[in-house]
């Protein structure tokens, strides 16, 4: 039997030598959850692997276990349980490596699960003293959508939007603005993405908007692409969501975010943003080298398929609704796969893309 001791009396400098032989992200993670001293060697410059290679993991929050996150890793093939010490945040987001978190009723935050930063959201009212979208989808049961400009690891020059319901979106620079500013959609978005420095929505029927929010006073969204045409694409795959893949911005339209549907179907196109113009010769149907991760309660991604072992190439990665079923869908064959079930049924999943 092994003695219990105290992880934290270890010498620092084999704490740091530890440190410097893990590989993956996730590891990392939990090394820097073990203790105090433990956390303060989990820095960047002690981490060593080469970050754009990381492989991407799934985080759970556990149910009735507060500060405990479960995380799913595709390159062990197995689950894995950290306590964060903010136990009692609630995770109801992630973007770009950061998770955004709610403590009580309104005060939302962007928590670093690495580093333990944390970096709090501005007033939860506007300039005229009205509540935010914030508020307001802090008392409701609304989907929530959070996407970032850029990591706050790499530039503090960066925006925060948020779909607090189906029409209605928030913005604001963090390091510059007190309150937060609303943009209202003339029709219900279905997600929405950071592109080259500017957000975009898009609806269930294809129409893409952008977002202006350099200037708060004058914050407006007008639409740059159409409703897809019935002969480019038929009403049945409604279920849309945006993501960057190898510098272009593809729309996904699906119906495979039920849990009735024996054969998900996924099809892909480049969203015509020079002309607006939707025709069959944007589709695209292979991916090549690379994989798309579409996120249910995160925004989607992609990766290079070849810097990340553990995943498949031409393929998306896409959960089920209420099951917590991960699914495969290959590109070329239309053939869809269970990957793995995680035991957290009805709960929120979150795709972690590694970062600092």
């Amino acid at each position: 039997m092994v003695a219990d001791c105290d992880w934290s009396d270890l010498p620092q400098e084999l704490v740091i030598s530890i440190a410097n032989r893990i590989v993956l992200m996730e590891d990392f993670t939990a090394f820097g959850a073990v203790c105090k001293s433990w956390r303060s060697a989990a820095t960047k410059e002690i981490f060593t692997s080469p970050l754009t290679h990381q492989v991407p993991f799934i985080m759970h929050p556990v149910k009735d276990a507060a500060g405990m996150l479960e995380f799913y890793s595709f390159k062990k093939d197995k689950f894995l349980m950290i306590n964060l010490p903010e136990g009692e945040d609630e995770v109801c987001g992630s973007c770009l490596g950061w998770l955004i978190t709610k403590r009580g009723d309104s005060k939302f935050n962007l928590l670093h699960p690495l580093n333990h930063s944390r970096i709090k959201f501005p007033s939860f009212r506007d300039s005229k003293e009205n509540l935010s979208p914030l508020i307001i989808m802090s008392n409701f049961d609304f989907q929530k959508r959070f996407v970032l400009s850029s990591s706050p690891s790499w530039t503090c020059d960066y925006t925060i939007m948020v779909q607090s319901n189906s029409r209605l979106l928030a913005f604001c620079k963090p390091t510059e603005h007190k309150y937060w500013t609303g943009i209202v959609l003339e029709e219900e978005a279905r997600d929405i993405i950071c592109y080259k420095g500017r957000f975009y929505a898009v609806s269930g029927d294809g129409s893409v908007w952008v977002c202006d929010t350099e200037n708060p006073k004058q914050a407006k969204a007008k639409v740059v692409v159409p409703a897809v045409p019935g002969e480019v694409l038929p009403s049945a795959l409604r279920r849309v969501k945006l993501v960057e893949s190898a510098g272009d911005l593809l729309v996904v339209f699906t119906n495979g975010f039920r849990d009735d549907l024996p054969s998900p179907k996924f099809r892909v196109f480049k969203v015509p943003l020079r002309d607006g113009k939707w025709h069959l010769d944007l589709e695209v149907k292979d991916l090549g080298n690379r994989t798309l991760f579409l996120g249910r309660d995160s925004p989607s991604f992609s990766i290079v398929s070849s810097d990340c072992s553990g995943f498949k190439p031409n393929c998306i990665y896409f959960s089920f609704a209420l099951y917590g079923v991960f699914s495969v869908f290959h590109m070329e064959d239309g053939r869809a796969e269970e990957h793995f079930w995680s035991h957290y049924w009805r709960k929120p999943s979150y795709w972690i893309q590694p970062s600092f």
